[in-house]
């Protein structure tokens, strides 16, 4: 590893800039789409047509030549824009699960499937229990049940932690809705009893790997979808600050309220440079990779809540109403700061990390 700065990844190429500039398009072209229907109808733009559209766009293509497309850095780029619409999508897990499909399961998986994830921050001895072929036990925090076919989980077998993909229209299969701080993203609790579940990695080694992979992909692109909003928050804010008038100016004169909304852009940044380097070093098999990860998401949910609180209070009074849409941003900002590794948790996998290092030392 060399000094940071001196190009020691191929962190941006101009395939990369391509790809990033075909998904801001589309992502802007939906969230035109859910803005009139939500000033229009109340109602935001369907799942499934946002998740056709990707599809259109060669996101979740299973071809042999696709595989780069499930790289860490094109994935943190479309994360990024998704969370800067902020549109109902499960961006993150359709994403990470086609990844797993990609090349990185050890077992026959159903091609082209529609998989989701639990979003659950789990302690392991919460994992469901599987027995020939049959799970027992809860996923907690599933999003968008809906929209999928299968539903990839961790559960114990025999001692061991396996990694296995349950069909959701298993009859042993039933559903509960959880309230959730967004409402547009619909979380359920699946209990399984007796469902056949699919095994997508073979042996102790195989399966440590795929979850490894599991937790720091889905880590990633929650701090990118956070980032992405955050980076929307500050420019919503700016554009309210150069519009609204209080005594004579606009509120963006105000000295104070010029250095809050340049701190926020100083954090966006900060999260946007520790996300490209994580990404670039998770394609590179960096031995930083892992904590360059956990750092990335610990930052981006310590900043994006302060982000989110400051922006807000910028606003006033109007930042608090539905009809403004700084709520869906805020929203998905706190429910990803939690998910997928909590602050806490990424502090703890940090430690961990830094203490392997040390006794190798």
């Amino acid at each position: 590893m060399t000094i940071i700065g001196i190009d020691m990844f191929n962190l941006i190429t101009q395939e990369h800039r391509m790809i990033r500039d075909a998904v801001r398009k589309l992502f802007n072209s939906l969230q035109a789409k859910d803005t009139e229907r939500r000033q229009l109808d109340k109602v935001r733009i369907d799942g499934a047509t946002v998740g056709r559209a990707l599809g259109e766009l060669g996101l979740f293509d299973t071809g042999a030549d696709d595989i780069a497309m499930t790289s860490a850095q094109v994935q943190a780029s479309v994360a990024i824009e998704s969370g800067a619409a902020a549109l109902p999508f499960p961006v993150l897990e359709a994403l990470t699960t086609h990844a797993l499909a990609m090349g990185r399961c050890t077992t026959t998986v159903s091609a082209g499937a529609t998989r989701t994830l639990s979003s659950a921050n789990y302690s392991q001895p919460d994992f469901p229990m599987l027995r020939d072929g049959r799970l027992d036990g809860v996923a907690r925090l599933v999003p968008f049940v809906h929209l999928a076919d299968h539903v990839v989980i961790n559960a114990w077998r025999g001692g061991e932690m396996e990694l296995v993909e349950v069909r959701l229209n298993d009859p042993n299969l039933t559903r509960e809705a959880r309230a959730t701080v967004e409402p547009d993203y619909p979380l359920e609790d699946l209990r399984f009893d007796g469902a056949a579940a699919t095994p997508l990695a073979e042996g102790a080694q195989a399966n440590g790997a795929l979850d490894g992979f599991l937790q720091q992909r889905t880590a990633l692109l929650a701090a990118a979808e956070i980032a992405g909003a955050c980076r929307s928050m500050v420019a919503m804010t700016r554009e309210y600050l150069l519009l609204r008038t209080q005594f004579g100016q606009v509120l963006g004169a105000n000295q104070s309220l010029k250095h809050a909304l340049a701190d926020n852009h100083v954090r966006v940044e900060a999260m946007m440079a520790s996300i490209d380097y994580a990404a670039a070093a998770m394609d590179a098999d960096d031995v930083d990779a892992e904590a360059a990860i956990f750092a990335a998401k610990h930052f981006a949910g310590r900043a994006g809540k302060a982000i989110a609180d400051s922006t807000l209070q910028m606003h006033g009074a109007i930042g608090y109403t539905m009809e403004f849409p700084l709520h869906l941003l805020m929203r998905r900002v706190h429910r990803l700061t939690t998910s997928y590794g909590s602050n806490r948790t990424q502090a703890d996998r940090l430690f961990d990390i830094f203490q392997r290092g040390c006794v190798n030392d």
